[in-house]
């Protein structure tokens, strides 16, 4: 990272890479409790009488509590502090784990799926990964001087995969 070089980014990027933060968020929770289901044989809520629903909504607060823990998150990263805030990536972490686990109990689920759960562990571990990665691609954004990554096809100068070119006018097949 440079010393004294810094770029800005607007309220719309930040609020752009927590959504991508919080696709990609579900999508590793949704491989990594599906390999739970698989190996286990069990399903993250089994639970005889609970609401069908009850693991969505409990999912999407915690995705609400990421995303403003993200938040934060951009707001001392832009405050200047450089380096990975530790205390925000426990708090995310642990506040998916005890969102699920809190929300649970209230849903009437067992504490062998809450408090006991891989799949509330595996949550916590999603949501602490997260985190870093967010931080990495916001701190390189405002504090380094490279450009942004563009596909062969965006970079001026070079050909892309199929373009016609006078040695080849056919393009490459």
């Amino acid at each position: 990272m440079t010393e004294n070089r810094r770029r800005g980014v607007t309220r719309g990027y930040v609020g752009g890479l927590i959504a991508a933060t919080a696709v990609l968020a579900v999508a590793l929770l949704v491989a990594a409790w599906g390999l739970f289901a698989y190996l286990t044989g069990r399903d993250p809520i089994s639970t005889p009488g609970v609401w069908m629903l009850s693991g969505e909504i409990i999912v999407l607060a915690a995705l609400l509590l990421l995303g403003w823990g993200l938040w934060a998150q951009a707001l001392t990263l832009l405050r200047g502090q450089r380096g990975l805030p530790w205390g925000h990536t426990v708090a995310l972490a642990g506040g998916g784990y005890v969102v699920w686990c809190l929300g649970g109990v209230l849903a009437g689920l067992a504490i062998d799926e809450t408090w006991l759960s891989p799949f509330a562990v595996a949550l916590a571990v999603i949501w602490a990964l997260c985190s870093v990665l967010f931080w990495a691609v916001l701190a390189r954004r405002v504090y380094t001087d490279l450009p942004t990554p563009q596909w062969p096809w965006e970079r001026r100068g070079e050909a892309g995969p199929d373009w016609k070119t006078p040695e080849d006018p056919g393009g490459e097949r």
